[in-house]
């Protein structure tokens, strides 16, 4: 029995229609959570879809696999930013006589989700930066030496990084 050849993937139809399915088991596989594997799934044509126009990949099974392994760190690291900002809010309010209101922990939510969109458009170098500061706890010269760049260039891209959250959070100097 000869391996099936994979489907092309001329459009951006023939690459869902020809590789959903793979993706979606590769993806269970690693998730271990059909329906994070489905959601994953889903969005990672939707990030291919809005990307821009549509080029025909060489390796569609490669492309799809490394567009969802970007969304899985991009959710892990939301999920951690999330969880450490949590966290801060149930230290804070251990020290208060009451508990946050309904309405400020709304607003804590939707200030974290600002910095989240903010995180996700800034240039790789400076999250990377902002992220190996601010959630790993690395100093300047520690990322200065991971991202192989200068101490003045990671000085500059936290800057950048502090400045987008700034003004996501609605609280730009």
């Amino acid at each position: 029995m000869k391996p099936r050849t994979p489907a092309s993937a001329d459009t951006l139809d023939a690459l869902y229609q020809g590789h959903h399915g793979w993706l979606l088991n590769w993806l269970r596989r690693r998730l271990h959570c059909p329906h994070n594997a489905a959601d994953l799934a889903q969005d990672t044509f939707v990030r291919v879809l809005c990307t821009g126009p549509y080029v025909v990949p060489r390796e569609p099974r490669a492309f799809l696999a490394t567009v969802a392994r970007r969304l899985i760190i991009d959710n892990s690291r939301r999920k951690r930013l999330e969880k450490a900002y949590l966290d801060e809010l149930e230290l804070w309010a251990a020290h208060l006589d009451q508990a946050p209101s309904p309405e400020q922990i709304f607003e804590a939510v939707r200030v974290l989700e600002g910095i989240d969109r903010a995180l996700s458009r800034m240039p790789t170098r400076v999250r990377e930066a902002f992220i190996l500061r601010h959630m790993e706890g690395l100093n300047q010269t520690q990322i200065a030496t991971r991202l192989g760049v200068s101490l003045r260039t990671v000085q500059m891209d936290l800057v950048l990084a502090l400045e987008a959250c700034d003004d996501a959070a609605g609280t730009g100097s």
